[in-house]
């Protein structure tokens, strides 16, 4: 009886699975797990690649948003203080 205890057999199936039987008794969810994995660690390497370039890089404005500025500039001079205030 207590032999039996110690070598249950659903015990040793669960922890004793090699990487192989493992991913044949479960093929769909190994090929999940290795997606997601190389995913992150794509998405690791990528940032650790691009961050030091991103800090060089500036933001210069399209000829679109210096038009939109210069109209915005001129409409809020021309327009009164008062009127003003409900478009803001």
């Amino acid at each position: 009886m207590v032999a039996e205890n110690l070598r249950s057999p659903a015990r040793d199936q669960t922890s004793g699975m090699c990487p192989t039987n493992m991913v044949e008794s479960y093929p769909i969810m190994s090929m999940l797990c290795l997606v997601g994995l190389g995913m992150g660690v794509g998405l690791l390497l990528g940032q650790a690649v691009a961050s030091p370039l991103a800090h060089r890089m500036w933001h210069e404005d399209t000829l679109t948003e210096k038009i939109t500025g210069q109209i915005r500039d001129a409409v809020q001079r021309a327009v009164p203080q008062g009127l003003a205030r409900h478009f803001s």
